[in-house]
């Protein structure tokens, strides 16, 4: 089984559990219960394999399943979802057991050959899946008999259990989904704890309904509205006048507000999402490692956490948490040191200072808006010269893959799979760089380094557990001393809780229903 140290994930109360305002009505008659996020999805459609972001993920996981999840409860390990067991029969081969007696939504039933069609699914490049570099590696599925199935990769593959976890990976009718992308217009035919009841507005609101036939157990709570509130201030108000139950990110001054209303808590929790500046290191001035060392000395990232987020983050030496597979303990922040900032400005050249843009957005993460303001602040201080530049999404993506930001470039990464190999080469190695936007590159995937890539190519097939960790050791000493990005901080999420509402937030940004009741 497959473990890695970690750093405990806490879950903190702002305050003691309030009463709930009154009986909540018992069965049926209990209250539909809403949920209000800042996005829900950033496609209009219900296919997985386009919506890869934990925006949309967070709400299709609750109609469809994987063979395997992650636990993020102490030990990072995988467990059985629609697999029982599993076993590595060779240096590629893993048998998989499956969960007998499971129908999807539609009727159809779960055995080998669904699951066969759902791995091998993104792999199909007719599909055009979002990740499929990430499952590159499998080269087939063999269906032993009815209820086991071999996974078959190309090379050794040490992430494969994790990769499972992948949203990827879920698990889809065959018989429905093989009418392609139509097929996942208005439907979402899984095996989940919940089934589709209403999608009007794909982009704003859901209503979802309990499978009181699901395997594990029908759901407690039976009707679920999933509400879209871009703004903020516009959320916690929903949250604090009772119109929502759950608030996904509420703002940090309210905390205190929240929890002295009896109506509703704050409750916090570190979050798997690190959001970070690429550096666009092929245009001036950050060509120069000098010029981007330099920056990550001046921008008092800790000062920052402190006096800006209110303590609501931790501090990460690269892209890496401490709780992915392959992290590399011994590499610490860049420490807040001006002079140092200066020195290598002066040795580069500029010591009279530099332009830089800062181009980052606003209202999807903590004080993102104001963490872009106080870096510029920052940097202007040893004479760094910095813009911030509000994007809007659509402005962002276009600009993106048009290769017209230069400077720092607002980046997030949610690794799902909780494996290194998920974000150095996911988003770090040459071949994406290369391969982005149809190979036509983009502002945010500029960085490459041969040295590094080796790196990580030799990790991806490495089985051995101490040569692969000191592979991402030193792929992340690279990227660290390249300056390849602003590093920063691993995010706290704030959730607004309803008193009537028994649920405390998960680690990785989904928020499953099948995991809540009501109180009273």
């Amino acid at each position: 089984m497959l473990k890695t140290p970690r750093r405990a994930f806490l879950t903190l109360a702002g305050g003691a559990m309030a009463m709930p305002r009154f009986a909540v009505a018992q069965g049926d008659d209990r209250p539909t219960i809403t949920i209000a996020v800042q996005k829900l999805a950033t496609s209009n459609t219900l296919d997985c394999l386009a919506e890869q972001s934990n925006v949309g993920r967070r709400i299709l996981n609750s109609f469809v399943e994987l063979l395997i999840g992650a636990n993020l409860q102490g030990e990072l390990e995988p467990f059985p979802q629609l697999a029982t067991s599993w076993k590595r029969i060779d240096d590629k081969v893993v048998e998989v057991s499956l969960r007998q007696g499971v129908k999807f939504h539609n009727g159809e039933e779960f055995d080998g050959e669904a699951a066969k069609f759902s791995i091998m699914r993104p792999i199909d490049p007719e599909t055009k899946a979002n990740a499929r570099s990430t499952y590159a590696g499998i080269s087939g599925v063999d269906v032993l008999d009815k209820y086991t199935i071999n996974v078959k990769t190309a090379k050794p593959d040490p992430a494969l259990l994790l990769r499972m976890t992948g949203f990827s990976m879920v698990m889809v009718a065959p018989k429905w989904a093989s009418k392609g992308i139509p097929a996942f217009a208005n439907e979402a035919n899984g095996t989940g704890p919940y089934k589709l009841d209403k999608w009007e507005d794909p982009l704003k609101d859901w209503t979802l309904a309990a499978n009181e036939q699901y395997w594990g157990g029908a759901p407690k709570i039976k009707k679920v509205r999933i509400k879209t509130i871009p703004e903020l201030a516009t959320r916690t108000a929903a949250l604090r006048s009772g119109e929502v139950h759950i608030a996904k990110d509420v703002a940090v001054e309210e905390i205190d507000p929240i929890n002295a209303s009896g109506r509703a808590l704050a409750k916090l929790t570190p979050s798997n999402r690190i959001p970070y500046y690429v550096m666009e290191v092929r245009k001036p001035p950050l060509n120069n490692v000098k010029l981007r060392q330099a920056v990550n000395y001046a921008a008092n990232i800790d000062g920052i956490i402190k006096n800006v987020l209110y303590g609501n983050g931790d501090r990460v030496a690269t892209t890496v948490a401490p709780w992915h597979v392959g992290f590399n303990p011994d590499l610490k922040p860049y420490p807040y040191d001006p002079d140092k900032a200066k020195a290598l400005m002066k040795e580069a050249g500029m010591e009279s200072g530099f332009d830089l843009n800062i181009n980052h957005i606003q209202g999807r993460y903590l004080k993102d808006k104001e963490v872009a303001e106080a870096i510029a602040q920052e940097l202007n201080k040893v004479g760094i010269r910095a813009k911030p530049v509000l994007r809007d999404a659509a402005t962002q993506t276009t600009d993106d893959n048009a290769q017209k930001m230069d400077g720092l470039v607002f980046a997030s990464w949610g690794n799902w799979i909780f494996d290194a190999d998920n974000i150095l080469f996911s988003r770090w190695h040459t071949s994406v760089r290369d391969g982005a936007n149809g190979g036509k590159g983009a502002s945010s995937l500029p960085y490459s380094n041969p040295e590094f890539d080796k790196l990580v190519e030799a990790a991806r097939i490495e089985l051995d557990e101490k040569k692969r960790l000191d592979e991402y050791k030193q792929a992340q000493k690279i990227l660290y001393d390249d300056g390849a990005a602003l590093f920063m901080y691993t995010l706290t999420d704030i959730y607004g809780v309803d008193n009537w509402v028994k649920w405390d937030p998960r680690k990785d940004e989904m928020i499953w229903a099948y995991e809540m009741d009501w109180n009273g």
